[in-house]
């Protein structure tokens, strides 16, 4: 300590006397034996060296920083001793900063060891300061361990006026105690092996989710609902990392799973379930005679629409039955989309299946029949004004060629009799 003091009121002296020094010898003085200890301390109010924050939770493997301030209670110091003592199984520093300080001088340079718990810092403001919290240094603390770590400032440090002196003035010393608690468990990782798409359709109701179980981890509460950002409760309900659920209705579900570990409860996860069972609406194809596509090409064409309320039309596939075939003969699906044209055979009755699928792979089957002879009935229905217009269009023209007809016949019989003779 006398180094320390004797060593300040030099540096001190040197920063306000420079032009004394020019031409005087060094004279080390301890200010110790000029002022009566005793009295000197009494005599002055308390400087104050504290960390901030005094108390705090703080995760394990986290970091956080504590910075070291002075409060001088009204006195002008130019210099400072400050030894730090923490609790090296559960703390250890990672960054010891003194980039921004009220020290301007180093008397020693700041330093700690993790193997023993301490750090320093020793230095003097040149010029004196008053403040109520000037910042010394800041350090930054890693958490090695879950418990109650104190961080103390040490007796052997001190605080010197700034009266040319280097009077050592009375220093409470402060105390800083926190909480390390252990680190939540992040966000439960959810999965299934019935439903592994969250943002697909399944017609399955019955699904099986499972989630991880991170190192540390001793219980999960879980819930299964239709809201998306529910949290559950902080109550075990499962140890276990599957869940099974029985028929659901049809819909959105969500399950919520937060893990516990060592009484703490980490984030929730959220898993989205889509269940359809429900095939789309019924609906029945219809053929449609129209004459072009009958006389010209053979075929008849299909038209069919139908809806579903939950996941959506995915496809249609169309199959045709030739009744003529075999039992035994199975139509092969192909899809396609509407209208769809089927060629017939005259005198062969058919049925055209169309199947609707939806994005949960439900099936809705719609069929119609085509028969020949229907087929001439259906063509006539459904075109007779086309064909009643082609028969009047018909008849105006044979009425117009044979009215055109006579006309030339006269022309040509008058044409070949001979002229009358002159009596």
């Amino acid at each position: 300590m006398t180094r320390f003091r004797g060593a300040c009121v030099l540096i001190v002296s040197f920063l306000l006397l420079p032009g004394v020094f020019a031409y005087a010898q060094t004279i080390n003085l301890d200010a110790s034996e000029l002022v009566p200890k005793d009295e000197s301390r009494l005599a002055l109010p308390k400087a104050e060296i504290f960390l901030s924050p005094r108390s705090g939770s703080f995760t394990d493997g986290s970091t956080f920083d504590g910075p070291i301030l002075l409060n001088t209670r009204g006195s002008n110091v130019n210099a400072v001793e400050v030894r730090i003592n923490y609790d090296k199984n559960k703390l250890s520093i990672v960054k010891p900063s003194s980039g921004k300080s009220i020290i301007g001088v180093w008397v020693e340079p700041p330093k700690y060891d993790n193997t023993k718990g301490t750090a320093s810092y020793v230095g003097v403001v040149p010029g004196g300061i008053t403040t109520s919290s000037g910042l010394l240094g800041t350090i930054t603390f890693k958490v090695l361990r879950v418990g109650s770590a104190v961080v103390s400032i040490g007796s052997n440090s001190n605080v010197l006026l700034n009266d040319g002196l280097g009077t050592k003035t009375a220093v409470s010393l402060g105390r800083a105690e926190y909480s390390l608690i252990a680190k939540p468990p992040e966000g439960v990782n959810i999965f299934s092996e019935t439903h592994s798409f969250p943002d697909e359709w399944y017609n399955n109701n019955s699904p099986i989710i499972s989630w991880d179980k991170d190192e540390g981890v001793d219980g999960f509460s879980f819930i299964l609902n239709n809201e998306p950002s529910t949290i559950p409760e902080n109550t075990t309900n499962s140890t276990s990392t599957s869940q099974s659920f029985q028929d659901l209705k049809d819909g959105l579900w969500y399950l919520h799973v937060k893990a516990s570990k060592k009484d703490v409860w980490g984030a929730t996860g959220h898993f989205l379930l889509k269940i359809d069972t429900t095939p789309p609406a019924m609906f029945r194809p219809e053929a449609n005679y129209l004459l072009a596509a009958v006389i010209l090409t053979e075929r008849v064409v299909v038209s069919f629409f139908t809806t579903d309320n939950l996941s959506g039309i995915d496809h249609y596939e169309v199959g045709v039955i030739d009744k003529s075939q075999p039992v035994t003969v199975s139509p092969v699906f192909v899809q396609t989309e509407s209208p769809f044209q089927v060629p017939f055979n005259k005198g062969n009755s058919m049925q055209v299946v169309v199947r609707a699928v939806d994005k949960a792979g439900n099936v809705r089957d719609g069929a119609v029949d085509i028969n020949f002879p229907s087929i001439i009935d259906r063509l006539v229905k459904e075109n007779w004004i086309y064909i009643s217009a082609v028969i009047i269009l018909a008849a105006l023209l044979g009425f117009f060629l044979r009215h055109a007809f006579v006309i030339r016949e006269k022309k040509n019989v008058n044409y070949i009799q001979p002229p009358p003779q002159q009596s």
